[in-house]
């Protein structure tokens, strides 16, 4: 096995670096304190190419692979800022898009998430759904050459930007049906945007849909398949999710390297302690794992391996809880300043925090590979 990363890939990597010291950095405060991403950043994104990176380029895209693009969200997480789920949306959607969608669908929409028009969207979850597939409310109703969209949906990322939106609904058959909406248009209402305790920017939603019409040729894949879709799309966000953490927390590591340097203590930097010394050194061994651990399973979804997605639950379970370890332990070496909002670790720890429960739960994904162990 090869664990060295190709020249374009450590290009890849300094590049979109450079572009989070220079372009996201300076607004993390702002985008923290009003919970929105500027809106140059998706055409910032899209001018350096990291929009639509795996979708093939006769639809706006770049041809590159899941793992470039796990190497590009990485460097964008360690702001601690959410700016990373614009990158994550903007490419796993297109790319569940060109993966699942007709000719027709596939020309019509890719092209305006690659260029950076249009801010993309999944609209699963309901009030009372959560992870449940079963007991979808939101209904599609057959009216001729459309469908008549009714319901609601919550938590919906970049639900109230302009763009479209991969809604899931019940179709005539009780069967559940995706389908390609337009946002912010008749019959689509934004009725609450929810504050989050952290990673500002994520702009999270609950959208009402009042007899939304929609072409039944905006279908994407099969009528009443909508949740193979919605499965296929859940394991990918998994492994951007965890690569995140890795950048959170390779953040949180350089923070902790820092400050251990610049504190002093009886006259001597506290780096020089022994105990320190085996925290840091910890961290650093948890890091690299998890890290290769997401590679690899980015890797195998490149390969269309036959258990990547299951792979993809195990590497979210086991990053997301290294992560957060590491994350913590690098707030206890701030001792009270990690407690402050001075400190950079303080917005690292908040934007942390979620990465057990949004998307999928660690509890769901325990269950996904605890059957697996058991059956396999």
């Amino acid at each position: 096995m090869n664990f060295e990363l190709t020249e374009d890939h450590l290009i890849l990597k300094e590049m979109v670096r450079n572009f989070t010291v220079q372009t996201i950095e300076p607004f993390a405060d702002q985008i923290d304190q009003t919970g929105k991403l500027p809106n140059a950043f998706i055409k910032k994104f899209a001018n350096i190419g990291l929009l639509g990176m795996t979708v093939p380029r006769r639809y706006g895209g770049s041809e590159a692979t899941n793992l470039s693009c796990i190497l590009a969200i990485e460097q964008v997480a360690y702001s601690g800022t959410g700016a990373w789920w614009l990158l994550a949306f903007n490419n796993s959607i297109p790319q569940c898009i060109a993966n699942f969608g007709s000719e027709t669908i596939k020309n019509k929409f890719l092209k305006t998430f690659c260029n950076g028009d249009g801010y993309a969207s999944i609209q699963f979850t309901e009030e009372e759904t959560g992870s449940n597939s079963n007991v979808l409310i939101t209904r599609a109703i057959p009216d001729g050459n459309d469908y008549i969209i009714y319901g609601m949906k919550r938590f919906s990322t970049f639900g109230s930007r302009d763009g479209y939106a991969i809604v899931f609904a019940k179709d005539e058959t009780d069967s559940c049906t995706a389908f390609l909406v337009q946002k912010n248009c008749s019959g689509y209402s934004v009725e609450k945007t929810w504050k989050l305790m952290g990673a500002g920017g994520i702009e999270t939603s609950d959208i009402c849909f009042h007899d939304l019409r929609v072409p039944a040729m905006n279908i994407l894949g099969q009528k009443t398949k909508g949740l193979d879709i919605l499965f296929d799309w859940i394991a990918l966000e998994k492994i951007q999710q965890s690569i995140a953490s890795v950048g959170i927390a390779q953040a949180a590591l350089d923070e902790a390297v820092n400050y251990t340097k610049s504190r002093k203590s009886g006259g001597k930097s506290i780096s020089n302690m022994q105990g320190i010394k085996w925290m840091l050194a910890d961290m650093q061994c948890q890091l690299t794992a998890a890290r290769w651990l997401t590679y690899r399973t980015a890797y195998l979804c490149d390969q269309n391996a036959a258990e990547w997605r299951l792979e993809a639950a195990s590497t979210k379970l086991f990053v997301t809880k290294t992560a957060l370890e590491i994350v913590d332990t690098a707030r206890q070496i701030h001792g009270c300043y990690g407690y402050t909002r001075d400190f950079k670790i303080e917005r690292l720890y908040r934007a942390i925090a979620g990465a057990s429960g949004i998307g999928t739960s660690l509890e769901i994904n325990r269950s996904i590979v605890g059957n697996w162990v058991i059956t396999r």
